[in-house]
């Protein structure tokens, strides 16, 4: 019965034909297939927009599809379905098709955009002004991480209800994947001077913090490292 039950499955996602006895049912499964390829299509485009922009309509269905028999949904929430795009594609596709980059960029910003919503722990910030830096942890909002693409760094984050994305300068994706990593801030600040971009602008904290504050990257200053950890996409 097992059998019989995982050779309908493998019908169904068009892996394999009909098991004996099932014969008759080939236009059900027709039908149940091409209800599932649609599926497969309108439930990748939700995180996956610029993937589709980039392919187009057609082929970014038969993608779907494909991805879709290969990594087949684990759980009703479809949204959760997609995290291993990026690494289908790399395989396919290669790094060099920019393909992967646009998949990491896409799911990202998705994972931000279903993050936990935080407010900002206002009265923390003045730690700043009264705690040594070796003393203080930086806590970004959940849905801040730090993407590595082909043309430098990316930060995604949620303003709002919805993913942003800007690119970074080396110094500042030092920092942040500092403070990702839970470092405190005198080392954070002191890993942007070691790692010697050239002509670089040296980071400003300050300037930084501004930014923190008014695209809600920022959660928290903290006395003590973290317990919660802010994932990186």
């Amino acid at each position: 019965m097992k059998a019989q039950q995982q050779a309908f499955v493998d019908a169904l996602l068009g892996r394999g034909d009909a098991p004996p006895g099932l014969t008759d049912a080939e236009r059900g499964l027709a039908a149940y297939r091409n209800n599932l390829r649609a599926l497969s299509a309108q439930a990748l485009t939700v995180p996956f927009t610029r993937l589709r922009e980039e392919l187009g309509e057609d082929e970014f269905a038969s993608l779907a599809w494909t991805f879709w028999r290969a990594h087949p949904p684990e759980c009703g929430d479809l949204g959760q379905w997609g995290g291993a795009l990026e690494g289908f594609l790399l395989e396919r596709a290669g790094a060099e098709s920019g393909l992967p980059d646009i998949a990491r960029l896409d799911w990202a910003l998705h994972r931000a955009e279903r993050a936990l919503d935080t407010t900002l722990d206002a009265d923390s910030l003045a730690l700043l002004g009264t705690t040594s830096p070796d003393g203080l942890w930086l806590q970004l909002r959940p849905g801040v991480g730090l993407l590595a693409q082909q043309g430098g760094h990316v930060l995604v984050w949620r303003q709002g209800w919805r993913g942003r994305w800007q690119a970074l300068a080396a110094t500042e994706a030092v920092f942040v994947q500092a403070v990702l990593d839970d470092v405190n801030l005198a080392a954070a600040l002191e890993a942007t001077t070691l790692k010697g971009y050239g002509d670089e602008i040296d980071f400003d904290f300050a300037a930084w913090l501004q930014a923190a504050l008014h695209n809600t990257w920022l959660q928290a200053v903290r006395s003590t490292p973290s317990t919660h950890r802010t994932l990186t996409p």
